[in-house]
């Protein structure tokens, strides 16, 4: 009985250690313009905003970001550190 219970185990872990490998790693979810502020400037070049944002800065602010607080929220959501600063300006640059 003994030898019965040791091959049953060796057959699962068989399986389960066959089922990991095939699965492989879990691919990342990527929807392009999202993923970093390369990309996402490449859409919006100098970032993309709530439509009542005002960038935080100590010199000039940047005023050309597109206006678009669903856009915004949409990036945030998928990538928090987009808006470093917090100020409703996801990649704001000039």
């Amino acid at each position: 009985m003994h030898a019965k219970k040791t091959l049953i185990s060796v057959a699962v872990a068989t399986m389960a250690a066959t089922a990991l490998t095939l699965a492989g790693p879990a691919s990342a979810h990527t929807t392009g313009y999202h993923d970093n502020c390369t990309n996402l400037n490449k859409k919006w070049p100098h970032g993309v905003g709530l439509a009542k944002a005002k960038d935080r800065t100590s010199g000039t602010p940047v005023t050309n970001f597109y206006r678009n607080t669903a856009a915004y929220r949409e990036a945030d959501a998928h990538n928090g550190t987009l808006d470093a600063d917090n100020d409703g300006i996801a990649c704001e640059k000039r």
